[in-house]
């Protein structure tokens, strides 16, 4: 079996995640998690989002945390392109 490289990994991850995964994709996903720390570390992230997603619990972040974020967040968006302006086509 011929093993995955990390944008492979990125490709198939929606499948790989998805309950009713391919056993043999499943299989070559985690031959690479268990060689590749930054997929790994991508994987459980976007695995641990989805635990918190599904548990419809409410998560409540640090005020210093929230403060951070929302200036991070005024400036990133101070910085993007308008969407509601027309674009050159």
């Amino acid at each position: 079996m011929r093993k995955f490289s990390c944008q492979e990994v990125l490709d198939h991850l929606a499948d790989y995640l998805d309950e009713e995964a391919r056993a043999d994709l499943v299989l070559q996903v985690d031959q690479h998690l268990g060689a590749c720390h930054n997929c790994r570390v991508e994987v459980d992230t976007i695995k641990h989002t989805i635990m918190i997603y599904r548990a419809e619990e409410r998560v409540f972040l640090p005020q210093a945390l929230t403060e951070r974020l929302s200036i991070v967040l005024k400036r990133a968006y101070e910085n993007c392109p308008d969407e509601a302006e027309p674009r050159e086509v």
